[in-house]
């Protein structure tokens, strides 16, 4: 029984965890609005498409920091720096509470129906034992 219910757990946070960020792209106007920024997707007006861990901006420029593989046991980053005006296209991984909101709804609807349909079959009516066992329920 306790193997069944974290098994639900699992399978319930696994889709809490898929359905929470989405990347969202931002309007022009606020790429300088913040900054710094994590988890960041750039398209550059050359078509080059660009993905930074994190990313700190100024009135008309950004650098980016990517993690490049080394065979080290730590990260090493990649700088990368350019122009505001280079980019065409900006996107930012944001959490979607829309998605998440549903996603946990629907888990806590299914936990809700299955401790209803545990608590309304497990009792006999002919023994009188109850969900609570042979004492009354609290």
């Amino acid at each position: 029984m306790i193997a069944r219910g974290s098994r639900r757990l699992a399978a319930l946070g696994c889709l809490v965890a898929c359905g929470c960020s989405t990347m969202r792209e931002l309007p022009r106007d606020q790429y300088a609005s913040v900054p710094e920024r994590k988890n960041v997707r750039i398209e550059t007006e050359a078509g080059a498409k660009l993905e930074f861990e994190r990313i700190q901006i100024s009135a008309d420029s950004l650098t980016g920091l990517s993690p490049r593989p080394s065979e080290g046991s730590f990260t090493e980053y990649e700088t990368t720096s350019m122009r505001l005006a280079d980019v065409r296209k900006m996107s930012v991984r944001m959490i979607d509470w829309y998605r998440t909101g549903l996603i946990l709804g629907v888990g806590a609807a299914v936990v809700l129906a299955a401790v209803l349909t545990q608590t309304s079959s497990s009792g006999d009516p002919g023994t009188g034992d109850g969900p609570c066992g042979p004492r009354p329920c609290p």
